[in-house]
This record gives C-alpha cells, structure tokens and sequence, in this order.
C-alpha cells in the first residue's frame, strides 16, 4: 500500500515546500497533498507557481495543492480535507507535517512508518526536545487535562503535535465513526489523540529529536489556547467523562526512542528561548487590567475561594513577584479542573474566554520562572504535573 504525506498549511508562504521536499525524498511516500487553509495572503500563488517544477523533479510521485473544502477555516479543515481526499485515493498509510518546520528531515516520515508498522499502531506520534518556554498549551492544560479525564491516554507525552502517521483504518473511524464531526480548527489535534485512545486504538510515540518553527508570545497563542481548551472540554463532556472515568486498564501506548534518531537540523531547542518572558509579562499585566468583572467570571465558572483569591492576586504584578510560585502543579491542576467543570456546565460560553486564556497565562508564567530555569528541570516540571493530575484524578473520584 502506498503512503500519502499531507501537509495543512494557510498563510506559510514558501515554508511547506521545504517540507515537502523533504517528505519526497522519503522511500515510502508516494505522494504528497499540500492543503491551504484559505490563506489571506499570497501563500497558494506561491506554492501554485512551484508546484510544476517540484512534479518535474520528482515525475514518479504525486503532488497535489488544493484547498479546503470549508472556507474560514483554520488547521483542522486542513488537515479533515487532506484525509478525505487521501481515503477517496485509496492511501495507507497517511502522515502529517505541520506546514512551518524548519528541522524536519526525510527520516521523520521514515520512522513514523517504521513505527506505525513495527508496533502494530494504528497511530505513531513524533515527540521532541523542545525550548524550556515552548508548548505551554501542552505542558498546562492537553496533557494534565488527558492524564485527569483520559488517562489511557496519559503516556501521551506530546498530544498536540501535528506530526504523526495514521492507518486508513483509524482516518475512517476519525472521521466517520463518531456521533460528532471533527472541529476545523486547533483542536483538531485534541479531537484525533482523545478518540483514538478512548476507542483503544494502539498509539506509539517515536522520538524525532527536535522540532524549530516560528516562534509566538503567549499573546499569540491565544486562538490555539481557546480552540484547544474548549475541544478538550468538549471532549470530556462528549465521552461522559465528568460523570464517570473507566477504571484504568491495558494502556495502549508505547513510547519508542529509535536507535538512529533523526539529526539535530538547525540550533538546539533546549537551549532557545521561545517567549521573550519580561515583554510577556508586561502584555500579560495591561491584559488582566482590562478585563471586565474577573472575580465574578471565576465565580461563575465555580472557582473555590482560595484559588479565586491567589489568581485575582497574581494579577498584580508586585504580588506575582512575591506570590507566582505558589501556582504550581498542585495548585494549577485543581484550577484547571474547576475551570473545565465551570466552563461545561456554563455551555462553553464565550464570555469567558478571556478570563480562563489569563489564567494560562499566569500558569505559564509562573513555570517559566519557578519551574523552566533548563531543558531539563523543565521536562522533569511537566512530567511531575502530569503524574499530579492522574493522581489528583484518582482521589477525586475515590472520594465521591
């Protein structure tokens, strides 16, 4: 069978070329799918232009750009347009790449494969090393939300990434076999992890050794943390999860550290910066002075008074230079949970998006100072806050 690379991309200009190159000089890809997501700048021009002359190098493999079969929409109508074309071809396996990475070589699509095949997974996911101030939408609320509502899936170390291979079998069922279709947006990331393990599909995840992409502020995350946070809600509401978790059983996912990992492309991640922390932290404190009733939002999302009280507090700055490293993981994670709880029942409103995207913040924050001070500390942070939430889970619902 022949395996397809798609690459989903919107306002990239010329960056998804390099990766698709890199994906053709990959033995098994026999076809690569360039998916625009309505971009708004001169992004598809650009990749049109190119495409010819990348088919002549490359005469025996397929190359395809097309768009979105939904306009104003974002990665995840990408990324669904990209599957429904490569099922109706009659691909399997299917590989993603994100459209911007800049340290992606032709062995990723290569163990991704190998790793799809050899473990017998119906998903393989890349992980990497990754900046001390990056992923902190993973590292606070996919992964400790997973390990507390999910926790099949809670071996899962990177769940947003948009590299991975998946079997037809898996896309089929992604796409058709739920009673709810797949957002096209940020979440498409949370949607496809969540369901694959819930319905016990086997995952392995396969070290890729570094990932560089444009850097964003915390400020810039901001859609990806709404869109991401919500579908996680959604999730959890759409599976009964707030009512009941299955007692923890066979986890279905392996973690596979490959004995020739791809090179290091590019400056060590470990070692960059990501966030420019003191021009965040004051974007993030004229945020919070414009928000509109903070204190009655927390309490409407049912935040416990001693908790509305630290983050109302923080939102000072003399009291977060006194105060931050008191959000820490036991503190964030029974924050995160009351804000999902809080957010659910209050049907996923939009008034308060602002309020829970300033409680990130803070979490980010406060990591980046107490808890990020090296690649490793960092890591070592993120799997602790992780454990926590399992085990915080686990209490939570021994109690009731």
């Amino acid at each position: 069978m022949a395996a397809v690379l798609i690459i989903p991309e919107r306002n990239e200009g010329e960056a998804p070329l390099f990766v698709a190159e890199q994906g053709l000089r990959a033995q098994p890809i026999k076809a690569v799918f360039l998916v625009d997501g309505w971009s708004s700048d001169d992004t598809f021009v650009k990749l049109s232009r190119a495409i010819p002359e990348m088919q002549l190098r490359h005469p025996n493999r397929r190359i395809e750009l097309f768009r979105s079969y939904l306009r104003a929409t974002g990665k995840g109508g990408a990324m669904v347009t990209g599957l429904q074309r490569a099922l109706a071809a009659g691909y399997d396996p299917i590989v993603f790449l994100d459209g911007d990475i800049q340290s992606v070589t032709p062995r990723w699509c290569e163990l991704l494969l190998e790793a799809l095949h050899e473990q017998g997974a119906a998903m393989a996911r890349g992980y990497f090393d990754r900046s001390p101030l990056d992923a902190q939408i993973t590292r606070h609320v996919t992964r400790p939300l997973m390990a507390l509502y999910f926790p099949e899936g809670r071996r899962i170390q990177q769940p947003l990434g948009g590299e991975l291979a998946l079997t037809a079998e898996l896309a089929r069922f992604l796409l058709e076999g739920q009673m709810i279709d797949p957002p096209h947006h940020w979440g498409i990331d949370t949607f496809f992890t969540v369901n694959t393990v819930v319905e016990g599909f086997p995952v392995v995840e396969v070290y890729l050794t570094q990932k560089t992409h444009k850097p964003k502020s915390l400020t810039q995350l901001r859609q990806m943390f709404i869109e991401c946070f919500d579908e996680m809600c959604r999730q959890i509401d759409f599976h009964g999860r707030l009512e009941r978790v299955p007692e923890l059983g066979e986890i279905s996912v392996t973690v596979v550290r490959p004995e020739r990992p791809p090179e290091r492309v590019g400056q060590d991640v470990r070692t960059l910066q990501y966030v420019k922390l003191e021009e965040q932290r004051e974007r993030f404190f004229t945020f919070v002075r414009g928000l509109r009733h903070p204190q009655e939002r927390l309490e409407e999302l049912e935040v416990s008074p001693e908790l509305r009280a630290l983050v109302l507090a923080l939102f000072d700055p003399e009291q977060f230079e006194k105060r931050s490293s008191e959000l820490n993981p036991e503190t964030w994670v029974p924050l995160l949970d009351q804000l999902a709880r809080g957010y659910i029942r209050r049907n996923y409103h939009v008034v308060y998006h602002d309020v829970l995207f300033a409680c990130w913040q803070l979490r980010a924050l406060a990591f980046a100072h107490h808890e990020a001070e090296s690649f490793e500390k960092a890591e070592e942070a993120t799997e602790r806050q992780a454990q926590y939430a399992y085990e915080y889970g686990e209490r939570y619902r021994a109690s009731r």
